[in-house]
């Protein structure tokens, strides 16, 4: 593949329009370095496309890489997503980039950045995408109570003092209800 078609198929999904750059100042799963991440999978970048206190992604690839989003409160991807806007970008260039794991890649540096589209309602492009088969979305009421249960516990038991306020009052509002 060549670097143009290689830029092309990597996205950092975000809530913020007009950027240039993407900083590198996410912690890295790799090492806990400062990093700026891509995804060479659409559907992923779309769902980072939230408000950073709505930091809560509970969606990932099965072994075979098809993603599956997991609704962990009543309406989730609805609450975080519907009438959203959204923003997928590209990189200018790859050399800093390396992949990490599966459809991830980060770079220890800025990353320059083209917008590559802008979405009007994140939730509808989501749906499209399920429509296409490029993602199953497991609906709350569709889940085992008891897996439910046992996820809003643990959210319970793992928010932290160090977590900002707008975080702790996000995962309250959607939790509290459902914890024992």
């Amino acid at each position: 593949m060549d670097n143009n078609q290689f830029v092309s198929s990597l996205y950092h999904g975000s809530v913020i329009g007009g950027l240039d750059v993407i900083w590198a100042n996410a912690k890295s799963h790799v090492d806990g370095s400062k990093v700026a991440y891509f995804t060479t999978d659409r559907v992923y970048a779309l769902a980072c496309c939230r408000k950073q206190s709505e930091n809560f992604v509970t969606m990932g690839p099965d072994r075979n890489g098809k993603q599956h989003y997991f609704e962990r409160f009543p309406d989730q991807l609805k609450v975080l997503y519907e009438g959203k806007e959204g923003f997928l970008y590209q990189p200018v260039e790859v050399a800093s980039l390396t992949n990490t794991k599966g459809h991830t890649w980060e770079s220890p540096v800025d990353v320059p950045v083209i917008l590559k589209e802008h979405i009007s309602n994140v939730y509808k492009e989501i749906l499209r995408e399920a429509d296409a088969g490029n993602v199953i979305i497991h609906r709350y009421d569709e889940i085992d109570p008891a897996e439910q249960k046992m996820h809003a516990n643990n959210i319970r038991d793992w928010i932290f003092s160090d977590d900002p306020p707008e975080y702790k009052d996000f995962l309250q509002k959607h939790f509290a209800t459902l914890w024992d």
